[in-house]
């Protein structure tokens, strides 16, 4: 197996629906409720943004957890939970840049990075036949996302310092994520020119 082959598999007709799966499909579900609730004017409906924000991470971290414990890790699982991810992502940052809770650049700086992923994930399944797992770097950057925009929607004064680090640590995160999977898809590229 060569370098960029490490942390991926072989793309391959499988079941789609299992119950990490679906965990995963449930996640951009809850991305509905959500940015409507936070385009509500005023504070009243913050506490349940909160609460389905929370529920989401949950499904989050059971998807994959329930993949290894059933044996049900799929291709498709691994293209649909990052892709989960992205979509709950950018709709939440729309919509906190809508209300004003979140610079417009950020919104811009997570989407764009987010497309770049998946149009390079795209290729290399055309190219190489292969899903690219996600890399550490990318969980941490939508863990620290994830944090700034749970921040951001509380809108606690108390708690600005906290969200002005958590805004460029995420931030830094884009930028480093986004060089790894570059470096990967640049392996895969070149391996294929090779073959």
């Amino acid at each position: 197996m060569t370098e960029a082959s490490r942390g991926s598999m072989e793309l391959k007709v499988e079941r789609r629906w299992t119950v990490s799966n679906v965990l995963s499909l449930s996640r951009v579900i809850l991305a509905v409720p959500i940015v409507l609730l936070i385009l509500q004017p005023g504070n009243q409906y913050r506490l349940w943004v909160i609460v389905l924000m929370l529920l989401s991470a949950a499904t989050d971290f059971f998807d994959g957890l329930l993949a290894r414990a059933l044996n049900q890790v799929t291709d498709f699982g691994r293209l649909l939970d990052p892709i989960a991810d992205k979509i709950c992502i950018i709709a939440i940052s729309a919509a906190l840049v809508i209300v004003g809770d979140a610079p417009l650049w950020y919104a811009g700086l997570v989407a764009l990075r987010d497309i770049l992923i998946v149009a390079g994930s795209v290729l290399i399944i055309n190219r190489r036949k292969v899903v690219v797992q996600s890399v550490w770097a990318g969980k941490w950057t939508v863990a620290s996302i994830a944090a700034f925009l749970l921040v951001a929607t509380l809108r606690e004064e108390s708690l600005a310092i906290l969200k002005t680090v958590l805004l460029y640590l995420s931030t830094a995160g884009l930028f480093i994520s986004l060089g790894v999977y570059v470096s990967i898809y640049r392996k895969y590229m070149a391996e294929n020119r090779a073959a």
